[in-house]
C-alpha cells in the first residue's frame, strides 16, 4: 500500500508540473506573438513630411542618407508602442529635441561623407550644430573652411574650441589661427604653426606678468630670477620648485635672457629698495 501510494503522489506531480509548464510556455509565446510598430517601416513612410518639418532638405542628401542620419532620433520619437503615432506626434517630439536633434544629425553626416567632400550647405550645418563632437577633428575643419575661405565659420569654430575644448584649451593663443591651441611643445594643434620662444614671450608679455608676480611674492620671484626660468600655466607664472604638473594639464617652460633678467632686477630695486 505505501509504494502504491507513492506511485499515486508522483503521477499528481507530474501531471501538475506539466501543466504549469504548458502555462509558461503559452505565456512566453503569447508574448512573443505581440507585434511592435516598427521605427524603419515608419520612418520609411513619414520620411518627406519629417524632412520638410525639420527644414533640413537644403542638406541635398540622398533617401537612404537621410534615413540614416535621422534613424536613431526618430526610434526614440516613436518609442515602443504597438499603434502607429502620427507624422504629427513624431514630428513635435523631434522638434522638442532641440539643437541636439541637429547634434546629432551633425555626427551622422560626419560619419556619412569626408569632411573634403562636403557641400558648403553641409559644411556650415556641421559646423553650427556640432558641438563638442567637433573637437577631436577641429583641426581638419579648420583647414577645410580656411581653403575654402570661410572666415565666418572659422569665427564659429573659436568659439566651439573656446567654450568645449575643455582639457584641450591652451593658456596660449595661436598667432596665425587665433585659436587657444598652442601646446607644450610650443605647435599649434589647431593650424601647425610653432611658435618661437620670442613670440610666447610677447604673448604672454613675460616683464608685466613677472612685475605684478614680484608685487605679490618676493620670495618666488627671486627664485624665478636666480634659476633664469618658470613654469607658465593658466593661472599665471609658477616659480620651479612649487611647480606640480597635473595630468592633461598644459604648462610652458619659459626661459628667461640675459636681457629680461637684467630688467626685471633692475625692476625689483625700483619697486623693492635694498632688495
Amino acid at each position: 500500500m505505501p509504494r502504491r501510494k507513492k506511485n499515486e503522489e508522483e503521477k499528481i506531480a507530474s501531471e501538475k508540473n506539466s501543466k504549469e509548464g504548458m502555462k509558461k510556455k503559452k505565456s512566453s509565446s503569447s508574448k512573443k506573438s505581440e507585434k511592435y510598430v516598427d521605427p524603419d517601416k515608419v520612418l520609411d513612410e513619414y520620411l518627406d513630411e519629417v524632412v520638410n518639418a525639420l527644414g533640413i532638405s537644403y542638406l541635398n542628401l540622398s533617401r537612404e542618407d537621410l534615413k540614416e542620419v535621422l534613424r536613431e532620433p526618430f526610434v526614440m520619437a516613436v518609442g515602443e508602442v504597438k499603434t502607429k503615432p502620427k507624422v504629427s506626434t513624431i514630428i513635435n517630439r523631434l522638434r522638442a529635441m532641440g539643437d541636439r536633434l541637429m547634434e546629432i544629425i551633425s555626427y551622422k553626416l560626419l560619419r556619412l561623407y569626408d569632411i573634403e567632400k562636403l557641400s558648403e550647405d553641409q559644411l556650415e550645418f556641421i559646423v553650427t550644430y556640432g558641438k563638442g563632437g567637433l573637437i577631436p577633428i577641429m583641426d581638419k575643419l579648420y583647414k577645410e573652411c580656411l581653403k575654402r575661405n570661410k572666415k565666418d565659420l572659422i569665427d564659429l569654430l573659436r568659439v566651439t574650441w573656446s567654450m568645449l575644448a575643455n582639457v584641450l584649451r591652451s593658456p596660449i593663443k595661436c598667432p596665425r589661427c587665433e585659436f587657444d591651441s598652442v601646446m607644450p611643445d610650443l605647435t599649434c594643434r589647431i593650424c601647425g604653426y610653432t611658435l618661437s620662444m620670442k613670440e610666447l614671450k610677447n604673448i604672454i608679455h613675460v616683464i608685466d606678468i613677472l612685475q605684478d608676480f614680484l608685487r605679490m611674492d618676493k620670495d618666488g620671484f627671486n627664485e624665478i630670477l636666480k634659476s633664469g626660468f618658470f613654469y607658465y600655466t593658466s593661472e599665471g607664472p609658477i616659480p620651479p620648485s612649487r611647480f606640480r604638473p597635473s595630468q592633461g594639464q598644459i604648462y610652458f617652460e619659459v626661459i628667461l635672457n640675459k636681457e629680461e633678467k637684467s630688467k626685471l632686477e633692475s625692476i625689483s630695486r625700483s619697486i623693492l629698495p635694498g632688495s
